[in-house]
């Protein structure tokens, strides 16, 4: 029970001996948290983008004319390939409607075509955009297939964006992370620093490792962790207005961005969870460390 007082006692005594440190840590970890969990939502939300845009993507392939030909058997070895998500087996005959209800009023230049010159095709999806080029390859070695047609420069683009989103999100994350934890170790070292002596002492009476440490770890688990919470108002605050002005300009992405409330309050909880568990962290290091550099035989 007294070391638990004792505990409690320390670690008030340190916020409030060194309140101006502790703000600006708590501050400092605030904005950066917020940072990495605004990128974080910025990133899921245009990997959700590009997965939607991948999912669309379809590659036409348009089998020889040949009347002997099993279109059936092709579709069948058109799914084999290890690129290809879906396969729609289309007609001549649903084709030409399909092309009649594209081209609208126009549409009556295709009688003068005489007869339907479109052959059986296929609308092959894929997962990824980067499985584009291989199926196509591989459908331009099949010698059922006549002709391939697909977006080239757009699977192309859409495969740059999403390896550069990628790249941008762990650098994002990356930097937010080491920020915030050397704010934190600073903080606690300089704590520690300016009760050398009385650390010293303690450890002289025969106070225990964790007897010492347990105040100082608390601090900067609290402080990291209260930043987090901080960060988390302010992404909850900005995310939500955000939404609803993209909704309001932008509609055709209502149904792509992450709009459900309890998600994002989840992902707030998870960054105070992930704010508190940085703390601790570099708390018990610095901690360890110091408690190791004053305690060792001159």
């Amino acid at each position: 029970m007294t070391a638990i007082r004792y505990v409690i006692r320390d670690t008030l005594r340190l916020i409030v001996h060194h309140w101006v440190l502790g703000l600006l840590t708590l501050i400092t970890a605030g904005v950066m948290l917020w940072v990495l969990g605004i990128t974080t939502l910025l990133s899921l939300n245009l990997e959700n983008l590009l997965s939607r845009l991948e999912s669309e993507l379809a590659v036409q392939a348009y089998l020889v004319k040949d009347n002997t030909l099993d279109v059936e058997a092709v579709a069948r070895k058109i799914q084999a390939l290890e690129y290809v998500y879906t396969v729609k087996t289309f007609s001549p005959a649903d084709s030409l409607a399909k092309l009649q209800v594209k081209m609208g009023s126009q549409s009556r230049a295709l009688q003068m075509l005489g007869d339907n010159p479109i052959p059986w095709n296929f609308e092959i999806h894929v997962n990824n955009a980067e499985d584009v080029e291989p199926l196509v390859e591989a459908l331009k070695a099949m010698p059922e297939v006549d002709d391939v047609v697909y977006a080239g420069l757009v699977v192309k683009r859409i495969s740059a964006l999403s390896r550069v989103s990628s790249r941008v999100a762990w650098i994002m994350f990356i930097l937010a992370v080491i920020i915030t934890a050397l704010v934190v170790y600073n903080t606690i070292h300089i704590s520690l620093y300016s009760r050398r002596e009385e650390i010293g002492i303690m450890y002289l009476v025969g106070a225990t490792r964790a007897y010492i440490a347990t105040p100082f770890i608390l601090h900067g688990t609290m402080l990291a962790f209260f930043g987090a919470v901080i960060a988390g108002a302010g992404i909850i605050g900005a995310y939500f207005p955000g939404i609803e002005l993209i909704r309001e300009n932008l509609p055709l992405l209502s149904n792509i961005l992450l709009t459900d409330h309890m998600v994002i309050w989840r992902f707030c909880g998870l960054l105070a969870g992930f704010g508190a568990t940085l703390g601790w962290v570099c708390s018990y290091l610095v901690v360890s460390r110091f408690i190791n550099s004053i305690t060792r035989p001159e």
